[in-house]
């Protein structure tokens, strides 16, 4: 019996006739000579074109392996010199590494000894020749040792240099390091990276900055565009960990709390940033058991961000001794500060942080607050000296900025579109009641946990109005105020002289030795003063807590707690009093 049904990929005559002939093959080239003349030794692997991809756009790219090897000598040779599209290295642990041009361009790399005809070591400089800002991209990747089971493995470098544009640079697992000490003159002298010609994508993993004061350590510099020539792109910059650490290598003694002002680690772009994210800027991290020789005040150095302008500010984790202003030293005068800040997000605990803007600020939020409220002083006693009323007990080495009676944070802008603030640190407290002590089981107490301080000698100041502002825990000698022109204060000058608003405004939380005010000048430094004045200023909102003053002064030399505006509508404590001026009730 004959089967008829009929197969769907072959046609019927092909499934009658027994005898049918083979079927064509393809044709095969696999030894043909190549259509260029190159020779047919490339006949049998076609490499006219890499498999790449643009890596800001994700574009398929190529780079032409044959046309760099018929016209370019050096590449041709890529394998017996540092110069080339492509080239590759491994260091002494077994590192491997590679840096790919794709584009015009190439790459010369040097490492730390250079004399030995091998890249075999860390890397001393990465140069970067005839790029095109618009056509050049750059990519490294550091494959882990597997010597050393480290599969994410880093590779140190010395500096990164291009004096003309490139479109994109992105080295994964390369740290920026001081990898040559010279010969003369300080340590760090050439360490940092130097694209004067302009970027507009640079991505790297950590900056290490162990500078030693004994030796006269130069500052690690990120330096793109030139300061004769306007930059005319706006580099997005993205790294993990900045690790900034000043000590004193023949010290015999620890070091004091005392700030390091001078910046260390230096962002310079000669224009503006379209953003800017890292995962955290502290002092190195130590064995737990020296951590009492490296105090945080007395040993994170400085993080300064220099710019006209700032798109996108975004930090994952801490941010310790972090300044972003437009010159070296922030809060001096009008030329000091920001263009604009389109928003500033820190993820992480912060300390130290300021951030200097003339212009506008459009969205600001600390999800673990500004400053660090360990070891912070609340009160006097009666011959005058502060007393830490909280966290007694913690080692002198952990104390914040606020502890060691700095200013713990501080923002000052044109206006603030929005505002939140989380808090820094959690509250255990029992119950009031003490049947309600151990709910669960005897000798185990029922702790409640409540937000602790959202603000620690912090100062936010906008010289026009601050918009929506939610606020999670209590402020603590700190002032949030608006209509302040705070570079009029800095000089000498009344600072409050305009009218504002901040509206709306939500804070649970108390407010200890802290004041929120809308255009409202306090006589004599008190707030509580007859004599201060309420100008045209407007509170919209409320609050959850209790005002407590305990004689503390704010980052202003202000003294007094809660909420002060000549308008307030919602409950903001205490109620406005009449204010006199030269005897007049106003």
């Amino acid at each position: 019996m004959r089967f008829k049904r009929r197969r769907p990929d072959r046609p019927a005559p092909a499934r009658n006739s027994l005898g049918s002939g083979l079927e064509t093959l393809e044709r095969r080239e696999l030894l043909t000579t190549h259509p260029t003349g190159i020779g047919s030794v490339y006949g049998m692997f076609n490499t006219s074109d890499l498999a790449v991809y643009n890596p800001i756009t994700g574009n398929p790219g190529y780079y032409s392996v044959q046309k760099s090897l018929a016209h370019n000598p050096s590449v041709q040779n890529s394998n017996l010199i540092n110069e080339g599209k492509i080239l590759s290295g491994k260091d002494r642990q077994g590192d491997e590494w590679t840096i790919t041009v794709h584009g015009p361009g190439t790459v010369i790399v040097t490492d730390t000894t250079p004399n030995d005809g091998s890249l075999d070591d860390n890397i001393d400089t990465i140069q970067l020749i005839n790029t095109d800002i618009n056509k050049t991209y750059v990519t490294g990747t550091v494959v882990g040792s597997a010597r050393v089971l480290n599969p994410n493995g880093t590779l140190a470098f010395n500096r990164l240099i291009a004096t003309q544009g490139v479109n994109s640079i992105i080295l994964n697992g390369f740290n920026l390091a001081q990898t040559v000490t010279p010969a003369s003159g300080p340590n760090n002298l050439n360490t940092g990276i130097y694209l004067t010609g302009g970027v507009r994508n640079l991505k790297f993993n950590s900056i290490s900055a162990p500078i030693d004061t004994s030796t006269s350590d130069a500052p690690v510099n990120i330096v793109i565009g030139d300061s004769s020539t306007p930059l005319t792109v706006q580099p997005k910059i993205t790294l993990n960990s900045i690790f900034n650490t000043v000590f004193d290598s023949t010290a015999t003694t620890v070091p004091a709390n005392v700030p390091q002002t001078s910046p260390t680690v230096n962002i310079i772009v000669n224009g503006q940033i379209k953003s800017l994210n890292f995962l955290s800027t502290t002092a190195v991290l130590v064995n737990p058991a020296n951590q009492f020789q490296f105090p945080t005040v007395g040993t994170t150095g400085r993080t300064s961000v220099q710019a006209i302008g700032i798109g996108n500010l975004n930090v994952a984790g801490a941010a310790t001794n972090f300044t972003a202003s437009r010159s070296s030293v922030p809060f001096q005068n009008g030329f000091t500060g920001l263009s604009k800040l389109k928003s500033a997000h820190f993820h992480g605990p912060t300390d130290a942080v300021g951030l200097d803007v003339n212009g506008n600020i459009g969205s600001l939020k600390f999800d673990k607050g500004i400053s660090n409220p360990t070891n912070l002083f609340v009160g006097t006693t009666a011959a005058g000296p502060q007393v830490p009323a909280t966290q007694y007990g913690i080692p002198t080495d952990q104390t914040s900025y606020a502890g060691a009676g700095y200013v713990g944070g501080q923002v000052t802008a044109k206006q603030i579109g929005s505002l939140r603030i989380l808090p820094a640190n959690t509250v255990n407290q029992v119950p009031i009641n003490p049947d309600f002590v151990q709910l669960y089981t005897q000798g185990s107490t029922a702790f409640i946990p409540r937000a602790g301080n959202a603000t620690s000698n912090a100062l936010i100041t906008s010289s026009g109005n601050i918009g929506h502002t939610v606020i999670v825990g209590s402020n603590q000698n700190s002032e949030i105020k608006s209509g302040f022109h705070y570079n009029s204060f800095a000089a000498g000058l009344e600072g409050t002289r305009a009218k504002s608003k901040i509206a709306p405004y939500h804070q649970n939380g108390d407010q200890i030795n802290a004041v929120t005010s809308a255009t409202y000048r306090p006589a004599s430094h008190n707030y509580a003063s007859p004599r201060s004045v309420r100008g045209p200023g407007t509170l919209k909102g409320g609050t959850f807590g209790t005002t407590i003053t305990t004689g503390a002064i704010t980052p202003l030399t202000n003294v007094g707690a809660g909420y002060y505006a000549r308008k307030k509508v919602g409950y903001f404590p205490p109620p406005n009093a009449p204010t006199r001026v030269n005897g007049q009730l106003v």
